[in-house]
């Protein structure tokens, strides 16, 4: 039975998609190029497309930061006190009137994402 339950996470484990931070670390220039598009009390909008969100979460700017976060030579963003994954995240954007993904313009290369949503 150990067994049969073994195999069975296995095979779950392998065949469902991993969803790992893709622009969460990124290099100090591409963090400097996000937050100088933030503002204090702007509203950002996020959205996980890779994990199967469709309806995008509004958060409004209280803090910004970036810092280091001890892994090799990587930076984060920060919007109140939260580490940021620029793929998943979204600002309002005079083209088209849409919200554009922040990594795109950060520069940092995600998958599975939209480059701009409704």
């Amino acid at each position: 039975m150990k067994l049969i339950n073994l195999t069975l996470i296995i095979t779950l484990s392998i065949s469902l998609p991993a969803y790992a931070d893709q622009c969460a670390y990124i290099t100090k220039e591409q963090a400097l190029r996000a937050v100088s598009l933030l503002n204090l009390k702007q509203t950002i909008y996020l959205l996980c497309e890779p994990c199967g969100e469709t309806i995008p979460q509004l958060m409004t700017i209280n803090s910004i930061s970036i810092g280091t976060v001890d892994y090799e030579n990587f930076w984060q963003v920060s919007i109140n006190g939260k580490g940021l994954d620029l793929a998943y995240t979204f600002i309002p954007s005079t083209v088209e009137k849409k919200n554009i993904n922040l990594a795109a313009i950060a520069g940092c290369s995600a998958s599975d994402v939209s480059p701009f949503i409704p």
